[in-house]
């Protein structure tokens, strides 16, 4: 099924996008813009242990999360990123989130983030959304490369990436500090045309 956008067409600058956009829909997902009263799902994913254990942005508080929250609105109005709420089309449950950040427009890329609360894990639905969310960001921001960071003990992200035909660059080791500890990353990225439709 093709994705719809509603209230979006043709090719808006990022400033527009965040005006008119309302939702990409999805066979059993949607995706749209975060809202304020979102501060709360927000909270509960990125301070819940199974996700933050491969994520890179954790809170203890909920007051804190607010810095999460202007994140997200503020890398929108400056053209640096773009992230989306993902809910079920069928109860309007929220699930996740998935977006692009460190927009490079001179060299036409982008970072591909995304998590989703556990009890929706192996459902198929970061897939769907993935694939939909791919589709939107190279069409909408002229991206001919998005790349993506994995902890090699997320086998499951792995898979997901590989799934999307992204392929597997190289391996930084102990490129980055986590917790007290070096953070081995793997560097995926998918191109443009390597997009899979189906």
């Amino acid at each position: 099924m093709p994705l719809i956008l509603k209230q979006l067409a043709g090719h808006y600058p990022i400033a527009a996008i965040k005006r008119d956009f309302m939702s990409i829909q999805l066979n059993t997902v949607s995706l749209r813009l975060f809202r304020p009263d979102d501060l709360e799902f927000v909270f509960s994913g990125l301070s819940h242990p199974e996700v933050i254990r491969h994520y890179g942005i954790s809170y203890e508080m909920i007051e804190a999360c607010e810095a999460q929250m202007q994140w997200y609105a503020s890398i929108a109005t400056e053209g640096t990123g773009y992230w989306l709420a993902i809910e079920s089309l069928s109860s309007q449950e929220k699930l996740g989130a998935v977006g692009i950040n460190n927009i490079c427009h001179q060299h036409q890329k982008a970072e591909l983030g995304y998590w989703l609360l556990p009890q929706h894990w192996g459902k198929g639905m970061m897939r769907e959304a993935l694939r939909g969310f791919l589709s939107f960001a190279f069409e909408k921001f002229k991206l001919h490369r998005i790349e993506a960071e994995v902890d090699p003990e997320n086998v499951k992200s792995q898979r997901l990436l590989t799934a999307l035909n992204f392929t597997l660059e190289g391996i930084r080791r102990e490129c980055e500090v986590k917790e007290g500890g070096y953070l081995t990353l793997m560097d995926y990225a998918l191109l443009q045309q390597e997009l899979k439709h189906d």
